[in-house]
């Protein structure tokens, strides 16, 4: 057994290792840079590559089946850590430990109250990309754009409401007037 683990490294080559060592850094940045998936996808890929490309230049079963099985602990390992990073502070954002719920802040909030929102202008409170947050007399309230950005600080008009949902759009006016 140990022999073969020292012949699946001593001939590994370096076309093999590349990939391999590439899908594996890729798996690890994933952890920590949570987002689509891509450097997920693209690690397992690269992993599975240095695999197959290892044993296209002649590995063992018992190789292989050491190279999976420590690719699959890796990727363990790497959950742990994140885990452990997410619950102690060490990472900011972790989409497997998240303590919001889904629900709008407007959830609850009065049509009618909303309602009168229509037409004000106030200012962003947080980035709109295309959901953020803005404070209206002391309210926060959120709010959905028609997909454009729209960043914090800017001037905002309300221009729809539908149910609890707020739409807004960049606004051009000057002193509540538009021009």
């Amino acid at each position: 057994m140990w022999s073969d683990i020292v012949a699946l490294f001593d001939g590994y080559g370096a076309i093999p290792m590349i990939i391999m060592l590439a899908g594996v850094i890729l798996c690890i940045v994933e952890v920590f840079v949570p987002g689509f998936g891509v450097f997920g996808i693209l690690g397992g890929t690269f992993t599975v590559g240095g695999i197959v490309a290892r044993m296209i230049m002649g590995a063992s079963l018992d190789q292989f089946l050491i190279m999976v099985l420590s690719s699959a602990s890796l990727v363990v390992l790497s959950i742990i850590i994140m885990l452990i990073s997410a619950k102690c502070g060490l990472i900011r954002y972790s989409p497997l430990i998240e303590d919001k719920t889904s629900v709008s802040v407007n959830y609850g909030k009065d049509n009618k109250q909303l309602l009168k929102l229509l037409g004000k202008v106030t200012f962003a409170e947080t980035e709109f990309k295309p959901t953020g947050k803005f404070n209206f007399n002391g309210e926060t309230y959120e709010a959905t754009t028609y997909g454009e950005f729209i960043s914090k600080g800017e001037k905002i008009q309300i221009v729809e409401i539908k149910a609890d949902k707020i739409f807004i759009k960049k606004s051009d006016s000057v002193n509540g007037k538009t021009k």
